[in-house]
Parts: C-alpha cells; structure tokens; sequence
C-alpha cells in the first residue's frame, strides 16, 4: 500500500508499533500532524518520538535525545575548552556517517546539555523495516553517548526516579 496522506502514516505507523507491542502515546502537538511517543526498547522507561510536522509534508521524524548528568557537566566545565573540544570532535568523528542526524546541545560557555538524534524519511520510504531501523538507530545512538560519557568521566550516581532514562 502506497502512503501519501499523514492520516495512513499516522494509522500504519501506530498499528506497526501496537502490533509489536509497544505502549503508544499520542502527543498534543500544534505544530505536527501527529506524535506518538513509545516505549523502545520495546517494556523500558526509554521513549522516542514519531511525528509528522505540518512543515514538511510527507516527512516523518523519529526522534530521542539524552540529557548529560550533572556530575558529567561538572566535569566537562573542569576541562579546558581545548580538550573539551576534543572530547566532542571525537563524538563528531564517529556519528558523522551514521543515517541519523544529531545535535550535541551546548550553554553558553561550551558545556553540553543534551544530545538529541533524529532518524528521518519521507512516505515513500515508509515501511516497518525502515521505521523500526531508525527506532534502532536512534537508540544505538543514546547508548554510544551514554557509553561515551560514562568511560570519560565514570558512571554519575543517578536519582532512582532517572535510572532507567536516558542519560549519558
């Protein structure tokens, strides 16, 4: 079946992720035809988003992001701006030719917040397999930061309520 509305994407999306057994939210979104928001992997407390903004028609974006831990930005702060910078080119390096597209979000001083990623495509590239390869994707990505911070820096003491979220 060809999609070329976003009421079949929104429909074919949302039985796809139901059909696996994910819990699906929908999202209150002016600015989207519609948002979903999923548990993936598929039972954890770890959520991506897939929506369809009203800007791009026939665009469909997943996406997920990590917020960096407190002891994590404390230590990035203690760095000078010099090793800092490498520290992020290195990360640049290796996502530079991953299919998702991601946005490491920095103050005003350099200090990372997030890191965001997103997984794109349009309705004639919308098919189960390439919906839950970007969902896969997009989580590889958060693990690989996770795993990038936490060998930098060490495993920050996280608050119970956040343990199984994503931060890095």
């Amino acid at each position: 079946m060809e999609i070329t509305t976003p009421e079949q994407a929104k429909d074919i999306i949302k039985k796809w992720l139901e059909e696996n057994h994910h819990a699906v939210s929908e999202i209150k979104d002016d600015a989207v035809t519609f948002h979903f928001e999923v548990d993936y992997p598929l039972g954890t407390l770890k959520r991506q988003r897939v929506l369809q903004p009203k800007e791009y028609p026939g665009l469909i974006v997943l996406l997920n992001g990590v917020a960096i831990a407190a002891e994590h930005t404390e230590k990035l702060k203690a760095m000078d701006e010099e090793e800092r910078e490498a520290f992020y080119g290195t990360i640049r390096k290796d996502l530079i030719f991953l299919p998702n597209s991601y946005d490491i979000n920095l103050d005003e001083h350099g200090i990372a917040k997030t890191v965001q990623f997103s997984y794109e495509f349009y309705f004639d590239g919308l098919t189960k397999t390439k919906m839950f390869e970007g969902l896969l994707i997009n989580h590889r990505t958060l693990l690989y930061i996770v795993t990038k911070f936490n060998d930098k820096f060490g495993i920050p003491v996280m608050p119970k309520s956040q343990e199984t979220v994503g931060t890095a």
